[in-house]
């Protein structure tokens, strides 16, 4: 069952009318929740997510706050610690829902790394107000941010009704029918970064075609700089023909794709994704280049992919910033370590894949991006857009759709950000506690488990099932 839930204020705080746990909310505005109760309803129905819808328009009267961004991040913040919240959807393009802007200054490092950084984190780590130290800029390094994702976040980039509905109808039907033949179609698109034998997209992408890459969606689709012919119109080609899921790896712009940018100037802008015609074989975009997620302020060209009206993504990631790509070793920048995570996450699982893979290879990254700056940028910049919850269909993997859990049947509920000691469950069924390589730490029985032996870090929590299925919860163990 789905709720547009409502909420009074006491003292400044967000106070719930009812006891109820909300797995997964949708923030968005007043005039779109109609436009997303489809959406609410499959997740509640077909993924067994409790699921309720919160207007910023609400949010922005109760919930404390120096902007709107930190209302927001605030409400976010209390629905996770009284609701049980695990993932959470924005609806709406910046003009909508306002993203808060990270400062990273590395210009001493390389130039120009030196700006503020659109990044749906800010929503997702809630740990802090990301200004310790009170200055107004956001995500510093001395603003003690433990970049470590509390709650799986992605951004649908609406502006108006219509554009949701299109939206929500895609992400439908690309959850329809997991047995869709297009969903074996991979697409690699790997070209010359620089004039480098180590800055060569091909042998990147060959590397996920050998060591991660489904043995189901197997041959790929190649499109590399050692190839003939005309790389854009085969790319453009291979994308309207139906791919699954399209891995590019090239330079980038807010209004184009790279494909063969360096030795021959081609690219895909705007318009061609818009115009693209392989509707309903949806894809999902992952994308190496820079500033191909530049959400704020104008329509990037990922928002043009996931808004075309006959075809495009359904979901997809995206640099909203330069993605720090340029140099010797690129493919061991912090950018190729998150987009490799993600897709070895991807195609990894023994059950269904989904989106909060994004999130959860997030969390593994996070470490190296603590104190390095040039890290930290690329960490802010690469954002999801789509709905987190969404199951991603990889042949030889899931095959389909697995049995949900009823709707309201959450794992637990108002867990603290931190768990120190002891981790009581208050669900029915036993979960697996995952280190961040995917080991198995201990399985968790419903009650009390004692933590004690379990060293101080980020840790992941699965069903005990056959599924594997990775029920939305990243649990930190602290030291004290």
């Amino acid at each position: 069952m789905r709720f547009l839930f409502l909420l009074i204020a006491v003292a400044g705080a967000l106070i719930p009318l009812s006891g109820q746990s909300y797995e997964h909310v949708i923030v968005t505005a007043d005039s779109f929740v109609s436009s997303f109760a489809p959406l609410g309803q499959y997740i509640a129905s077909e993924l067994g997510l409790s699921d309720t819808t919160v207007t910023v328009e609400y949010i922005y009267s109760h919930s404390p706050g120096r902007d709107n961004p930190e209302r927001i991040r605030n409400f976010i913040r209390y629905a996770y610690a009284n609701w049980g919240t695990t993932h959470v959807l924005l609806g709406g393009d910046d003009d909508i829902l306002p993203c808060r802007k990270g400062w990273v200054d590395a210009s001493h490092i390389v130039e120009p790394l030196k700006d503020t950084i659109p990044t749906d984190l800010y929503f997702s780590d809630l740990d802090g107000d990301w200004d310790r130290d009170g200055d107004g800029l956001f995500g510093e390094t001395e603003d003690s941010v433990d970049l470590y994702p509390d709650v799986h976040v992605a951004r649908m980039p609406a502006s108006r009704a219509g554009t949701v509905s299109l939206l929500v109808d895609k992400f439908l039907t690309y959850c329809a029918d997991s047995s869709a033949a297009y969903l074996r179609n991979v697409l690699l698109a790997g070209f010359d970064i620089a004039h480098d034998p180590e800055a060569i997209g091909e042998v990147t992408l060959e590397l996920y075609d050998s060591a991660y890459v489904s043995p189901g969606m197997k041959p790929c689709t190649k499109v590399y700089d050692s190839h003939p012919g005309n790389h854009r119109s085969a790319v453009l080609a291979a994308l309207n023909a139906g791919q699954h899921i399209y891995i590019q790896w090239d330079h980038g712009n807010t209004n184009a794709y790279g494909c063969g940018w360096l030795n021959h100037n081609w690219t895909i802008g705007n318009g061609d994704v818009y115009a693209l015609t392989n509707g309903p074989r949806y894809s999902i975009f992952v994308a190496a280049g820079c500033l191909t997620g530049h959400f704020d302020g104008m329509d990037c060209i990922l928002e043009n992919a996931l808004c075309a009206p006959n075809g495009g993504a359904v979901a997809g990631t995206g640099n909203s910033r330069c993605g720090v790509m340029d140099g010797r070793t690129p493919q061991r920048k912090y950018t190729a370590f998150m987009i490799e995570g993600f897709v070895r996450a991807l195609f990894s699982h023994a059950g269904p894949a989904d989106l909060t893979d994004f999130t959860t290879n997030r969390a593994r990254a996070a470490p190296l991006a603590d104190t390095n700056l040039i890290y930290r940028w690329s960490d802010y910049c690469m954002n999801l857009m789509g709905e987190p919850a969404m199951p991603v269909w990889v042949p030889g993997a899931t095959g389909v759709a697995e049995p949900a859990r009823p709707a309201g049947q959450v794992v637990d509920r108002a867990w603290p950000s931190h768990v120190l000691g002891s981790l009581v469950l208050r669900g029915k069924e036993p979960l697996i506690m995952t280190d961040a390589l995917g080991r198995n730490i201990m399985r968790l029985e419903p009650g009390t488990n004692s933590l004690e032996r379990v060293p101080a870090g980020v840790y992941f929590l699965r069903t005990a099932g056959h599924s594997g299925r990775f029920m939305g919860r990243i649990v930190k163990v602290s030291e004290e």
